[in-house]
């Protein structure tokens, strides 16, 4: 008798997918960002304007993401999109970039952040940090194997931890400004000269990294309940809300910090806490960002053994990776190979310059992806969209031509860089034609 293969479940909610949409987002950005902005913008109300067109730019490409989620409903995320609209080549070109350059690297980071964090609550000196990321990032993939109830449990735990954290942030800005201890603001705009624009162009680029996560719910869109519903609310939801916290905590970094210092505080958050509530506010805020990094880690590991599990189901070079675990319904194989590249990214201490070689390239991936929207209203116009974006065609153009210029100014001021990504990505050819060679996955 032939045993059918296991399958992935359909266990998560719509709470489930918009907390792992916020939790993604919310990673360590919005706690250390500010200082790097206020580097190239000195107007408060530009400092405020770009955080709110960030989230504008990202609900363009999140209600884009939610019309192509509800019409391919599987593990994978825009590595399926890719696929179904530019064909396999591209869709293994986006795999191979994503995982074993961006995830890996996105995933070492945060294990090293959380433990740099830890290390300010726990006695361990800085000899230990590396080991303490390895171990985080191996003790969340093994929850992550046993089920997806249980990285899911995490994920939710410390998505609301984080919630907290960002909600305690503003409240000290609030409280400031009752006591009337907050910083006067000017809000006059300068004028937008030349200058003034490249710079915010430069600003722009912390803003979106800041806000990056938000196709995470689309990878696992395979174990959502009712997904062509839940996924599109659950990625719509997440942005909107993380959009209302991003302002609010900005607004609070400006009431309590004048832009002049705020250039010289890198560590904002905890600046601000120790600022208004003394020595207790930031032991308590350097806690919050080490579980906010923690749920961060969760949710990518989580995520990205999906990217890697839908890739190994489409070719033969990584077929084994491919599979569910019998007993546990999730892809194992998948989240340990997933892990042990980004312990070894730890260890060598080349995640840093992999992920600023591989940003370029994503960005060319993600407006492929929701350009992908507008091909296939005109290939396939009749086919069953039970999400529809709004704002189309103006939602995914706007889109495009953001990252686009994104793309154009670092190949202009960092062209060595975005020539090393591109060289990545090229390195996936021959890694393609093996693959075919091999014929499809067993």
């Amino acid at each position: 008798m032939t045993r059918t293969p296991a399958g992935l479940l359909r266990s998560l909610g719509l709470f489930d997918a918009s907390m792992l949409v916020v939790g993604c987002i919310v990673g360590v950005g919005i706690f250390r960002t500010a200082s790097a902005i206020a580097g190239h913008v000195q107007s408060p109300a530009l400092f405020l304007s770009l955080w709110l067109v960030g989230g504008v730019v990202s609900l363009c490409g999140a209600l884009c993401y939610a019309e192509m989620s509800s019409m391919f409903p599987a593990s994978g995320g825009d590595y399926v999109y890719i696929r179904e609209v530019y064909g396999r080549f591209a869709g293994f070109l986006f795999g191979w970039t994503k995982l074993f350059i961006e995830r890996t690297g996105t995933i070492a980071i945060l294990g090293f952040v959380f433990a740099e964090y830890g290390g300010r609550l726990l006695p361990y000196g800085t000899a230990a940090l590396r080991w303490v990321a390895a171990g985080a990032i191996l003790l969340l993939t093994a929850v992550n194997v046993i089920g997806v109830r249980w990285g899911t449990y995490v994920q939710n735990v410390f998505t609301v931890l984080k919630i907290v954290a960002l909600g305690s942030l503003a409240a000290a800005g609030l409280a400031a400004l009752a006591a009337r201890q907050a910083v006067p603001l000017t809000w006059t705009v300068p004028r937008l000269d030349l200058p003034l624009l490249q710079s915010l162009g430069v600003a722009f680029v912390f803003v979106l990294w800041t806000y990056g996560g938000w196709t995470e719910a689309a990878y696992v869109a395979e174990e959502v309940k009712q997904p062509t519903r839940n996924v599109p609310r659950a990625i719509v939801m997440g942005v909107l809300g993380v959009t209302v916290l991003y302002l609010l905590v900005n607004g609070s970094y400006l009431l309590a910090i004048p832009m002049d210092q705020l250039v010289q505080t890198p560590l904002v958050a905890a600046s601000v806490m120790e600022r208004l509530w003394g020595r207790s506010g930031a032991v308590f805020i350097a806690g919050m960002i080490a579980c906010s990094a923690f749920g961060a880690l969760n949710g990518y590991i989580l995520t990205g053994g999906r990217i890697l599990y839908a890739l190994g189901k489409d070719h033969a070079l990584f077929g084994r990776l491919g599979t569910v675990h019998p007993g546990f319904h999730t892809p194992a194989t998948a989240l340990w190979a997933n892990a042990a590249i980004a312990v070894g990214l730890v260890f060598t201490r080349t995640f840093e310059q992999i992920m600023t070689y591989s940003t370029v390239v994503i960005s060319v991936f993600f407006i492929m992806a929701v350009f992908g929207v507008v091909r296939l209203r005109r290939l396939r116009p009749r086919a069953p969209r039970p999400y529809r974006a709004w704002g189309y065609p103006v939602t995914p153009l706007l889109f495009c031509l953001v990252l686009a210029g994104f793309i154009a100014d670092v190949c202009v001021k960092q062209p060595a860089d975005a020539a090393f990504g591109f060289v990545l990505l090229a390195l996936g050819l021959p890694l393609y034609r093996l693959s075919e060679r091999e014929g499809a996955p067993r």
